[in-house]
């Protein structure tokens, strides 16, 4: 039975609705994207992806860290948000799909994506980490968050509260369902994985790092 998946049509939609008011999801993100941003661990003159970039607001903070010696681009499906984060960062967004990252080989060393393969089909999921590798320098880092299975009672509950409502209907769930990704990310030839889960306001997140060596 294929997955119950919002289409990218549907997602786009659903996410050039919702725009700047986006970072609201910030009551049940903030701490894990923070963690992330750590685990980049930017220095001046760093070329940086952010897949997924959303209104741009972790991408600006990425810019600054990477300095004018760097680079800091994005892409993202919707077209408001790509504009949105366009106008707020001023760095290199394309309005792309994931699944599809416009750029050679090779050219960044590090590669953030947030709250994005969670969006996806699992069958796509293994071809979008394949192309991760692809565009990551040798010792290039990759960074991951995602919705994911939870580790507490309340945390428990609540994903299988989640779970019920996305059965229903995924746009509710924004598309959003949860994932583990450490096994996935090993078999896209990533070593160096490590995991841990964030949980804010009962949510929890992923967040997973990996080297391409």
């Amino acid at each position: 039975m294929a997955e119950k998946m919002l289409s990218a049509p549907a997602a786009q939609k659903f996410y050039d609705r919702i725009g700047s008011r986006y970072d609201w999801f910030e009551f049940y993100e903030a701490r894990a994207k923070e963690q992330a941003f750590e685990a980049l661990q930017l220095v001046k003159g760093l070329n940086v992806l952010s897949v997924g970039v959303g209104t741009g607001k972790e991408l600006e903070k990425i810019k600054a860290a990477v300095s004018t010696e760097g680079s800091a681009c994005g892409l993202d499906l919707s077209a408001v948000m790509a504009l949105t984060a366009k106008k707020r960062v001023g760095s290199t967004i394309c309005r792309a799909d994931a699944r599809q990252i416009p750029f050679p080989e090779g050219v960044f060393d590090r590669l953030y994506a947030g709250y994005i393969l969670d969006l996806l089909p699992y069958s796509d999921l293994e071809p979008l980490l394949l192309d991760f590798w692809r565009v990551l320098v040798h010792d290039g880092k990759l960074v991951i968050l995602a919705l994911t299975e939870g580790i507490n009672l309340p945390s428990k509950a609540l994903v299988a509260l989640w779970k019920t409502v996305f059965e229903l209907s995924p746009a509710i769930c924004g598309g959003c369902r949860p994932l583990e990704l450490q096994s996935l990310v090993r078999e896209a030839g990533f070593s160096g994985i490590q995991r841990r889960v964030i949980v804010q306001a009962g949510v929890p997140s992923e967040l997973v790092t990996a080297c391409k060596h």
